[in-house]
């Protein structure tokens, strides 16, 4: 059957062709025939219907017409079914997204029990994208099929596909429809505002670890659009910029899609070079490299929820020594490629904003044939395992009051049932995790860390933007599997404190700590008080 012309019919045993001649109507009074009253009493015209004709369909599917008219069909039906079926049709088309389509009831005679509906179909004459000047105007217009020259516009799909097209904040575009310039036809204007796909950010903090320098820089730059295809490259330099023999971290990173953005597949990779001297005269030396492949999938809105699924392996090469000042290192090299499955969600509420992240890493003894021995791991970290897992888990909930003020929670945790070695260890203590504490102070296999706070609503003095003071809470719990004698087997931290950050103009930033120990850490005394700083520039 043609597209063009559709049938919805009853069973064949049900057929019957009657025409409007033979339906019945109350017989009328030939001396009253024009009288008002007479007319309003006359019951409505009935008629048989076995058939809608739908003539003029080009988008919509058989089934869905049957589904549409076939409840008007039947014995004794009047002009108000025929309407029905004719709404109940124009629906299934605004359902499926077609909202430029119209439905008619052309005047007709009823033969055979066939009533006809007519389809017209606006299609779209000329696809313009204006006010692109960083994005390629054609791979643009290719992103939205759903709003093509001389197609049926499915406004649903366009909107799905609009949506995905804005995702990443540094580009907008929105479709302006108008009358077309050809009789029967509508334009469609992409209006586009956009800025440089490139990106440029630095930090300066003190979240430094113990008997190291103050002062941490970060300095970023990306690309989010190369070859206008929307691969993303970028490269980060992380230091200790008073002794970078500290800490010197090059760490860089390539996206790409495949096929479409809900298909990614990522590289990335780092080189550190360290040397940190730590409480006891003890040197440690790290410096290794890993490189890593990930490929994610991103499911499409399931109402305010995103989520997305990914796996990935990273292959790491780490070679550290470990001495007393004045005698010979012992070298601590090892190999490993844990493979990562992890599941990220967000939902944007009214009120709430929640973020889920689940990761599962799993550690193999050897994968394509790349590993350390068990006495390796077992040198690296007493009693550790190459073939090891880990679950780890993140929640936070970010609530917003009606006058502004927000209430913000966070748990963090990893489980394990064995020794893992440090680059998989549970990390506490710094500005982002346990403030008060000196940066990832606290290390265990296993354990949990939280955080309350609760913000003021934004201030608007002097042009700075979502400025807040806030005051917090913050804990860890940390524990270790199979400690040696001289270790503890787990420790507590937590602090209370307040802190405030702010927006100078669109990018510049700053955020300020100041936090007070309630526990003795491995390092920090309790009733300690410390002031973490971040400043920060993006482009």
């Amino acid at each position: 059957m043609s597209p063009a012309l559709a049938r919805a019919s009853l069973p064949l045993g049900l057929l019957c062709a009657i025409s409007l001649a033979n339906a019945q109507t109350a017989p009328a009074d030939a001396d009253a025939v024009a009288a008002p009253m007479a007319a309003a009493a006359a019951p409505a015209a009935r008629v048989n219907i076995n058939e809608y004709l739908v003539r003029g369909n080009t988008v919509l599917g058989a089934r869905d017409i049957e589904q549409a008219v076939s409840p008007h069909l039947g014995p004794d039906r009047t002009l108000q079914d025929v309407e029905a079926a004719r709404v109940a049709l124009q629906s299934a088309y605004q359902g499926k997204g077609y909202q430029s389509v119209y439905v008619d009831l052309p005047e007709q005679q009823v033969s055979g029990g066939v009533v006809i509906l007519q389809v017209t179909e606006t299609r779209i004459g000329q696809v313009k994208v204006v006010g692109a000047e960083h994005n390629d105007p054609a791979r643009l217009a290719e992103r939205v099929p759903a709003l093509q020259a001389g197609a049926v516009p499915d406004f649903e799909r366009a909107q799905a596909q609009l949506t995905e097209l804005n995702r990443g904040g540094k580009r907008q575009v929105v479709p302006l429809v108008k009358p077309g310039a050809a009789e029967g036809t509508m334009d469609v204007e992409l209006k586009v505002d956009d800025t440089s796909p490139w990106r440029y950010s630095a930090t300066l903090n003190n979240d430094h670890s113990v008997d190291t320098e103050p002062l941490r820089s970060i300095l970023t730059v990306g690309h989010d659009n190369l070859w206008q295809r929307e691969h993303t490259a970028s490269l980060t330099f992380f230091a200790a910029p008073q002794d970078l023999d500290q800490a010197n971290v090059w760490s860089g990173a390539y996206g790409l899609p495949l096929g479409s953005p809900d298909w990614m597949l990522d590289f990335s990779g780092y080189r550190s070079d360290s040397n940190v001297v730590s409480t006891g005269q003890t040197n440690v030396t790290g410096k290794g490299h890993a490189v890593g492949v990930k490929l994610s999938h991103t499911f499409p809105m399931t109402g305010a929820w995103w989520h997305q699924l990914s796996a990935g392996v990273d292959f790491k090469d780490l070679d550290e020594s470990v001495a007393m000042v004045g005698q010979a290192s012992d070298f601590a090299p090892l190999k490993y490629a844990p493979v990562t499955v992890a599941y990220s969600g967000f939902r944007q509420g009214t009120r709430h904003q929640l973020n889920v992240g689940v990761q599962a890493v799993f550690g193999a003894r050897s994968l394509f044939g790349y590993g350390s021995t068990d006495d390796e791991f077992d040198w690296k970290r007493a009693y550790a395992d190459p073939s090891f897992f880990a679950l780890k888990l993140e929640l936070s909930d970010t609530y917003t009051l009606e006058s502004g003020a927000q209430w913000f929670a966070r748990l963090s945790a990893q489980m394990t049932d064995q020794p893992l070695v440090s680059g998989e260890q549970f990390a506490a203590g710094g500005m982002f995790t346990t403030r008060g504490y000196r940066s990832a102070e606290g290390i265990g296999d296993y354990g949990a860390l939280a955080t309350l706070e609760w913000r003021t609503r934004p201030l608007g003095l002097w042009g700075l933007q979502e400025w807040r003071f806030y005051g917090f809470l913050d804990g860890a719990w940390l524990g270790l599997r199979r400690p040696l004698p001289e270790q503890a087997d787990s420790a507590a931290m937590s602090a209370v404190g307040v802190g405030s950050s702010l927006r100078i103009g669109e990018h510049y930033n700053l955020r300020f700590d100041y936090g007070r120990t309630l526990h003795d850490g491995p390092t920090t005394t309790k009733d300690a008080n410390r002031l973490h700083l971040s400043v920060g520039a993006s482009y």
